[in-house]
């Protein structure tokens, strides 16, 4: 599976049959960062926010008749791809402050991999058990709309995936300016850094690390 980061929360992913998913494309007026309009044959989203739910950068399909866009909850198959929309809510006030937030996996390729959203609650040990072994887990750290650097760092060693990878925090160009920057969570992270930062990565399942690693990836 190859991933590209595009910033802020939103990941491309090509699975080896070329079929590619958009996770939480955003609006780039509203967050700040550059986002192009692609291609994608799937598209989900965790929520319906405008840094999150820019379905009109996708003008079309590339091995679909149409655009698949999941973005309530339930369990899906997209050529042989395996996809989960699991609720949760985007505050600590079970949805009242924000609403709802879809945590998304995607099994392809042999890879197991979770996109939390904008999660702002924490989840309970059922959910973390339905995950099962998870190998790549694209988490929110900048905190305020989502969890913080220490609630993040909690659920990375309850969940204890393969790869870990921060989002959703503040940058030197982001507009939101309630998050705070990748640095907080650096700075308390006690898990190894995968490396240099990577705009794009290959991952199969013989390329895992044993233990958790900090994925660190640039838009």
């Amino acid at each position: 599976m190859e991933i590209t980061y595009l910033g802020h929360s939103c990941f491309k992913l090509k699975s080896k049959n070329g079929y590619v998913i958009y996770m939480d494309p955003f609006k780039s007026e509203f967050v700040g960062l550059p986002l192009s309009k692609d291609v994608a044959d799937v598209i989900t989203i965790s929520h319906n926010h405008e840094d999150h739910n820019a379905q009109g950068i996708i003008t079309g399909p590339i091995n679909r008749e149409s655009t698949f866009v999941i973005d309530r909850e339930g369990e899906y198959e997209i050529a042989g791809i395996q996809f989960a929309a699991m609720k949760t809510f985007h505050d600590k006030n079970s949805g009242a402050d924000r609403g709802k937030n879809l945590v998304i996996s995607v099994v392809a390729d042999g890879i197991h991999l979770v996109h939390l959203g904008d999660l702002g609650n924490k989840l309970s040990e059922a959910q973390i058990e339905k995950f099962g072994s998870v190998d790549v887990l694209m988490i929110p750290v900048g905190g305020t709309f989502t969890i913080d650097a220490d609630e993040a760092l909690d659920l990375i060693k309850e969940i204890q995936p393969s790869y870990a990878i921060p989002m959703h925090y503040k940058t030197d160009v982001t507009k939101i300016d309630e998050l705070t920057k990748l640095e907080v969570f650096l700075e308390k992270n006690k898990y190894p850094l995968a490396g240099e930062s990577v705009h794009k990565i290959k991952i199969d399942e013989s390329s895992l690390p044993d233990d958790t690693q900090i994925l660190l990836m640039n838009g």
